[in-house]
C-alpha cells in the first residue's frame, strides 16, 4: 500500500506578500497604540456608566481608575444619577453613593427613608406601598425637596382620593402625577379642596375599580393647568356632567365600562381646547356604530383634531355585517369586525350574543 504524497499547501499571493515587514517591530508599534481602561478619559466614562444600574455602578466601578473617581465623586462634574431602584429587601446602601446628584428613584416601603432625606436633587420618584405609609412620605417629601417634577404612587388601595391629593397639589414644583391602584375603597365625598390651585400638568388615574366622573370631578376644578388627563375606568351609572371648564386641556384618555356616547358628547362641551381624544374599553353598542355620532364629538370640541379608538361592544344584530353599516364606519377609518369566536359568546333565551371590535383613528372633517 502506498503512502500518500505530501504537497506543502498552497501559498496565494497577496498585496502584503510584496512588503517586507519587521515583525518586531509592528509590535512594538501597536503596542504603543494599544489602551488599557485607565487611558479612558471622564467623558468616555460618563456614557458608559448611563448603561448601569445605580446600585451595580457604585459597587463595581468605584475607585477602580482616577478618571472614574472623577465622574462618580467629584462634585464639579455634575454626573446626575438616574434610576436608582431601592426595591424589596435592599437595605445595605452604597454609603459611597453620593444621593444629593440622584434625580430619578423608585423607593418601596420596605427600603430605608434615611435615603430621601439627602436626595435635594430629586426630579422624579416613584413610590409603592401601602396606602398610608405612601401618604406619610408625602407630607415628608414635601418638606424638602422642592424641584420634584415627577411623582408615580403605586398602591394596592385608595380609601380617599381626596385625602391623597389635598397634600400633592401644595408641591409647586411638581408637573406630571401618576397614581396606580387596584381598588378604591371609599368614595370621593363631594367637596372641594381648601387649598391653592396646583400646577400639574399631566394626571394620570389608573384604577382597577370604576370611578364615578361626577364624584371624581370635584377634586378637578383645582388642576386649572392640566393639560393631559387619563383615567382608567369610567362606570356606566353616569349622570350630568358637572360645570366644570378644562380650560388647558389638550388631551384626554377614557377608559370606559359601557358608557354611553351622549355622556361622551356632553364631557365634550367642557374640554373647548381639546386636540386628542383616546376611547378604550367597552361600551354600549348604541352610538357607537352611527357615523354621524363620531361628527358631533368634533362639533362639540372645536378644536379637537384626531379620536383614537379601540373599543369592544357586544351585540347580536348580524346588520353589523352589511354594507349599510361598515361603508360610513371605514369613511371615519373605523373597523368594525366580529370576533367570530363560537367559544366567545353570550346565549341570552336563544339569541347568539357575539362580542365586536371598534378601532381605528377618526380625524376631523
Amino acid at each position: 500500500m502506498h503512502g500518500m504524497n505530501y504537497w506543502p499547501p498552497t501559498r496565494f499571493p497577496t498585496k502584503h506578500d510584496n512588503r517586507h515587514y519587521d515583525t518586531a517591530r509592528m509590535n512594538i508599534r501597536y503596542a504603543e497604540k494599544s489602551s488599557t481602561i485607565h487611558d479612558l478619559c471622564s467623558d468616555i466614562w460618563a456614557q458608559i456608566f448611563e448603561y448601569f444600574d445605580i446600585m451595580d455602578l457604585f459597587a463595581t466601578f468605584a475607585s477602580i481608575t482616577d478618571a472614574v473617581d472623577q465622574v462618580l465623586f467629584n462634585e464639579n462634574n455634575r454626573f446626575l444619577l438616574r434610576g436608582l431602584i431601592l426595591a424589596d429587601g435592599i437595605k445595605d446602601v452604597p454609603e459611597s453613593i453620593p444621593f444629593n446628584r440622584v434625580i430619578s428613584l423608585t423607593l418601596n416601603e420596605t427600603s430605608s427613608l434615611e435615603v430621601l432625606q439627602h436626595c435635594w436633587e430629586l426630579r422624579s420618584l416613584k413610590r409603592i406601598g401601602e396606602n398610608e405609609w405612601i401618604k406619610w412620605i408625602i407630607r415628608n417629601i414635601r418638606q424638602r425637596n422642592t424641584k420634584l417634577n415627577q411623582l408615580s404612587i403605586v398602591t394596592p388601595t385608595i380609601e380617599s382620593i381626596l385625602e391623597l391629593l389635598m397634600p400633592l397639589l401644595s408641591i409647586s414644583s411638581l408637573r406630571r402625577l401618576e397614581i396606580h391602584t387596584d381598588e378604591i375603597t371609599q368614595n370621593v365625598r363631594v367637596n372641594t379642596l381648601d387649598t391653592v390651585p396646583s400646577y400639574i400638568e399631566q394626571f394620570i388615574f389608573n384604577s382597577g375599580s370604576t370611578i364615578d366622573w361626577n364624584e371624581f370631578s370635584h377634586t378637578l376644578p383645582q388642576f386649572t393647568r392640566i393639560r393631559l388627563l387619563s383615567i382608567s375606568l369610567i362606570d356606566r351609572n353616569q349622570k350630568s356632567v358637572p360645570s366644570f371648564i378644562f380650560q388647558n386641556l389638550r388631551t384626554l384618555y377614557l377608559g370606559l365600562l359601557e358608557v354611553s356616547f351622549n355622556w361622551i358628547i356632553q364631557l365634550l362641551t367642557t374640554t373647548p381646547c381639546l386636540v386628542k381624544l383616546k376611547l378604550t374599553g367597552l361600551v354600549d353598542a348604541d352610538g357607537f356604530v352611527v357615523n354621524q355620532r363620531w361628527i358631533c364629538l368634533f362639533e362639540s370640541a372645536q378644536t379637537l383634531l384626531r379620536i383614537f379608538v379601540n373599543v369592544s361592544l357586544e351585540r347580536n344584530d348580524e346588520s353589523y355585517h352589511c354594507e349599510k353599516i361598515q361603508a360610513p364606519l371605514c369613511t371615519l377609518n373605523l373597523s368594525l369586525i366580529c370576533n367570530g369566536d363560537d367559544n366567545d359568546c353570550n346565549l341570552y333565551y336563544g339569541t347568539v350574543n357575539r362580542w365586536w371590535s371598534l378601532r381605528g383613528m377618526v380625524t376631523k372633517p
